[in-house]
């Protein structure tokens, strides 16, 4: 259950392409969708549950989602669509993306500044279905945030650990 607000554009195409992607055995962790004043980006991150993503299975969605984006078109205007793995400091946008997460360190931006700031960093202590409570390394103390108020968020990738 994705509990970030998609802009109109990014849930068209996630709802287009989530069922595509979990038939084939991958996981649409993300849809990111960015307008241009020429030509946009249309970045889809997929993931294979439990395994990780190779390129070869990247090169193999490609071409699939993007005729599948042809047939639909569920973007105005001309874009450029990009199919990419999650990376190391992977997106949260799920309920279940935030559950696994709970430990780890993450970093979230709200949409409106708090006691003016805009960026937490700090450990996931706990997951509700509102929202998070995060241990924040700036502030040195526990800080709630709903899922509302959250501009985006994600794994903030420790080296060494």
């Amino acid at each position: 259950m994705t509990v970030l607000t998609l802009n109109p554009v990014e849930e068209k195409v996630a709802a287009l392409l989530a069922p595509h992607l979990e038939r084939q055995g991958y996981e649409l962790v993300a849809v990111q969708f960015h307008r241009g004043a020429r030509s946009s980006l249309l970045r889809i991150l997929a993931d294979r549950p439990g395994g990780g993503i190779s390129l070869a299975d990247l090169e193999k969605l490609s071409p699939t989602l993007g005729d599948l984006l042809d047939v639909y078109d569920p973007i105005e205007g001309r874009y450029t669509m990009e199919v990419a793995s999650p990376g190391l400091n992977r997106p949260l946008r799920k309920l279940e993306h935030f559950q696994a997460g709970i430990g780890g360190r993450i970093r979230v931006r709200t949409h409106q500044a708090r006691d003016g700031q805009k960026s937490f960093v700090g450990r996931l202590v706990a997951v509700s279905d509102t929202g998070i409570e995060l241990a924040d390394e700036a502030a040195g103390k526990r800080v709630a945030i709903e899922f509302g108020e959250m501009k985006d968020a994600n794994v903030e990738y420790e080296f060494g650990k």
